[in-house]
């Protein structure tokens, strides 16, 4: 027997907007015209859900090439498809256990190491991979003193990539030191697609864009930048309803630890979102939402299921059922990152299974 999924209607919920996904898509890609614009849906798509995320691109985007991180997301994602014909890399390379599921659901492995190179040209002769050079952030990727032996391996390598430490500042001299050692090394794959750029890298100049470009945190309408871009269409939108509406004396307190003392009479609205849906503890005392096309400074502790608003000086107060956005088109989520001591990849990826997801 087939369970349906609970929702919760009077909880938090993310609208997803699909059109605005497609949009930054169709930017990105115009802003590196001669490369092509491929679709990093990691992580569920970084929270958002990869089923719907990666059809939307595929049919109305004509996206051919997505990247994830294990073998096991690549199967999933293959199977959601239902085709074989969008490339697939998973940027978790080989393992003897892993194997199989690349062959099975037709996965293109990133190699990260000499090791498994050796392992993908014994087990899996000419099948394509793709290799990760890693040029000088330390994390991943084959160092550059292993590239020559890995390029003696007559693999057929079609892609060859390397990831940017430091575009989130884009006159950061890191930037311009990763694109000189790239462009050196990258010479030892000369029929493979060269990719430097993330999202960043895409949104820098032509000099980061060579053949590929693995868009992600800007597909989905964050910035990859310390600040926010504007030629990027706001995606997702948390919100989230007033459960209650509460009236506060002088000197009465707020939430968990009384971290908040109210000095004169005050008007708070609960809303029924909270840590446990993903919305950042370091938030309290600090962040805002928006209710009723006017901000509300969050008061008190968030709690693990309800945030409280400041809603005294609204000048159309809320009821209950209004809706407050925490972030999204009327409140950037770079602004509430911020003051939440996050980023915009995780405001994402940290969405709880309470948020029901909504795809417009």
């Amino acid at each position: 027997m087939n369970t349906p999924p609970i929702t919760f209607d009077g909880g938090p919920w993310a609208d997803i907007n699909l059109s605005a996904l497609c949009a930054n898509f169709a930017m990105i890609r115009d802003q590196a015209p001669g490369a092509e614009t491929a679709a990093v849906v990691k992580c569920d798509a970084y929270g958002l859900g990869s089923a719907p995320i990666t059809k939307a691109l595929l049919e109305r985007e004509k996206c051919q090439t997505f990247f994830v991180v294990y073998p096991e997301e690549g199967a999933t994602l293959r199977t959601l498809l239902k085709t074989s014909s969008p490339r697939i890399f998973v940027f978790d390379g080989p393992s003897e256990k892993t194997l199989p599921l690349f062959d099975q659901f037709n996965l293109i492995p990133v190699i990260n190491s000499i090791a498994e190179a050796n392992l993908w040209r014994t087990r899996m002769g000419v099948k394509p991979a793709g290799v990760h050079i890693d040029t000088g952030m330390n994390r991943r990727g084959a160092p550059v003193s292993d590239v020559a032996e890995i390029a003696k391996l007559d693999l057929n390598i079609i892609m060859a990539m390397s990831h940017l430490a430091c575009a989130s500042e884009p006159e950061h001299p890191k930037n311009r030191m990763q694109l000189d050692a790239f462009k050196d090394v990258a010479a030892s794959f000369p029929d493979a697609q060269l990719s430097l750029a993330a999202s960043g890298g895409a949104l820098m100049g032509r000099d980061y864009h060579f053949d590929l470009i693995r868009a992600g945190i800007a597909l989905y309408g964050g910035t990859p930048f310390e600040t926010d871009d504007e030629r990027i269409t706001p995606v997702v939108a948390l919100r989230a309803p007033v459960v209650q509406l509460r009236e506060l004396a002088p000197g009465e307190t707020i939430g968990y630890g009384a971290t908040f003392i109210a000095k004169r009479p005050f008007q708070i609205a609960t809303v029924a979102l909270g840590y446990g849906d993903g919305y950042p503890r370091a938030g309290s005392n600090r962040a805002s939402a928006i209710i009723n096309g006017e901000r509300a400074p969050l008061a008190g502790r968030v709690s693990m299921d309800f945030i409280t608003l400041d809603v005294t000086d609204l000048k159309n107060p809320p009821k209950i059922h209004d809706i407050a956005e925490f972030f999204g088109p009327a409140l950037p989520v770079h602004e509430t990152a911020q003051n939440c001591d996050r980023v915009p990849y995780d405001m994402f990826t940290g969405l709880g299974g309470r948020v029901d997801r909504r795809y417009v």
